[in-house]
Order: structure tokens, then sequence, then C-alpha cells
């Protein structure tokens, strides 16, 4: 399993160091705390987050202060596992809180006006004839890809913790480290900076609330997957940006920047995710653009600050 790959832990002085993507954790967690305040949220509620953000920076405060005085030991080896996977569930918590935060907008403004821009892509020539010679299998494709955007994260941490152990010969240390931690800055950055955003942009999924899909009817098949998975854990009352499209897209440059050949898989598989977001009525396609903007700007920031702090 990826989760068990050996790679050493990292010096003592690089280990008692916050790595970035912490950073970006602890100022994402501040910023729900307060924004539960500011926007009313129901104080049971509030109570949960409140406490939920403080065991996080708990947590990520025991994670520095135990690996900067561990040795090379199994305790160390564990604890650096687990904090090298930490941030994917820190990324399901984050989307759960910024849920919290939305309001519906029942004016459904926003909706009207992305839905104009849809209708001019979704109903020319180009994308209909594609839709209608490719049935049902790009159909069916890009179904499947969506599915794909709830594993990618994990799945390519798996990948570039594999990769970096051959790239280093099983050593690891500071470079395994500050890799693992330019490759999570890229992605919270990305996915938790759209879901800042929810609250301010209050919209409704095109596929609730038009009910209308491109191209010819396709037997559902894993469609009706995606609809229960959306329907027990999705956010109703905003989609823009995708935060699914910043995630997938920051993954996958954060992965090309580590592991070209391999990269340029994830790369692909992000492009198609991207499309049958907005395909699938998932997402509009201004919430996909604004989502890879969003994840484009993540990455180069990332690297600017990375290339600073190990400078």
């Amino acid at each position: 399993m990826p989760g068990n790959v050996n790679v050493a832990p990292p010096r003592a002085s690089e280990a008692r160091r916050f790595r970035t993507s912490e950073l970006v954790i602890l100022t994402y967690f501040t910023y729900t705390s307060i924004a539960a305040v500011a926007f009313r949220v129901a104080f049971d509620q509030l109570l949960i987050m409140v406490g939920l953000n403080v065991a996080t920076g708990f947590a990520i405060v025991e994670f520095r202060a135990r690996l900067g005085a561990a040795g090379a030991g199994r305790e160390s080896k564990w604890l650096g596992m687990v904090r090298n996977w930490f941030p994917t569930a820190i990324i399901v918590l984050s989307f759960r809180e910024a849920g919290a935060l939305c309001q519906p907008d029942m004016t459904y403004r926003l909706d009207q006006f992305f839905e104009r821009l849809d209708l001019v892509l979704l109903r020319s020539r180009l994308v209909v004839d594609i839709l209608n010679h490719g049935a049902p299998w790009i159909q069916h494709y890009l179904e499947v890809c969506y599915l794909f955007c709830y594993p990618m994260v994990p799945l390519a941490f798996g990948v570039l913790l594999l990769g970096l152990r051959r790239r280093e010969k099983g050593v690891g240390g500071v470079a395994t480290e500050r890799a693992i931690d330019r490759f999570w800055t890229t992605v919270l950055m990305a996915a938790l900076g759209t879901y800042a955003l929810f609250p301010f942009f209050p919209s409704t999924p095109p596929r609730v609330l038009f009910h209308d899909l491109p191209g010819p009817a396709v037997a559902p098949l894993l469609r009706k997957v995606n609809f229960w998975i959306l329907g027990k854990y999705g956010i109703p009352s905003s989609v823009f940006p995708s935060g699914h499209v910043a995630a997938v897209t920051a993954t996958a440059l954060a992965v090309r920047a580590e592991l070209p050949g391999i990269g340029v898989v994830f790369l692909i598989l992000a492009a198609s995710i991207t499309a049958a977001t907005v395909y699938g009525r998932y997402h509009y396609t201004a919430d996909a653009i604004v989502g890879a903007l969003i994840a484009g700007t993540a990455f180069f920031i990332a690297r600017q600050v990375h290339a600073r702090r190990s400078g």
C-alpha cells in the first residue's frame, strides 16, 4: 500500500518546522471559525466547528513537536506517515465546514447568468456533434471520470510517495519531506481557496435547477452512483468555483512537477474530470474555468513560496 512506503523520517531540524501546507490549514480553519460567527451559523454547529478546528491545530502542533524530538525509530515513522496523509482528511472536513457557511440564494441570479453562458457552449454544433457521434461511450467515459474526482488526490499522493522512494533510492529525508510539502501546499491552497469562496457566491448545481443534459439521452449507469454520492455528501447551495476541478488540476500539476512522466497521466485525467463536470451539469462552465485558474495560481504561488523557504 502507498501509505506504507518506507521513506526515512526528515531531519529533526526539518521536522521541527511547520510545513507550509500546515500553515495553509491553520489559516483556513482560523477563517472558518471567524466566518461561522459572521455568517451566524447555529450555535451547536459553531461549537462543533470551533472544536474540530482547535483539535486540528493541536494535531498539527503535536506532529511538529513529536517528530522534531523523535529519532529514526518506529514511532517516528508511524507519526511521519500519519502526518503525510493527514491532509486527505482535512480536505473532507474543510468541505463540510464550507457547506455549513453556505446559504442558498432563492433568486438564482448567479445561476441564470452562468446558464446563459453554458447554453452557448453546450448547444454549439461542435459539442453536439461530438456527443452524438461518441454516444454512448463518451458519456460513460465522462461519468467514470467524474467518479475519479473523489479518489484522485489520495491516489496521486500514493503514486508520488512511490515515485519519491524510487527517485531517492529509499533514502528520502529532507528531499522527500520538501516534495511532500510542495504537493500538499499546492493541493490545499487550491481546494481550500475554493471552499473559502463558496459562501460569497451562492449557486445551485445546474443538474438540479435546470434538469437538462446536452447531447443524446444515454442509459445512466454510473450517473446514478454520482447522484447518490452527491445527494449524501454534496453541498447543494454552492458550486462556484468548482472545488473538484481546482483540487484535481492542482493535484495533476503538483505530480507533474515532481514526476513528469506519470504527471501527464494525471493531467489527462484532470482534464477529463473537468469536461465531465460541465457535461454532466454538475458544475457550470464558469465554475470549472475559475476552479482551474485557482489551481494554476495555487501551483505558481506554492512553487515561489517553497523556492524562497528552501533557498
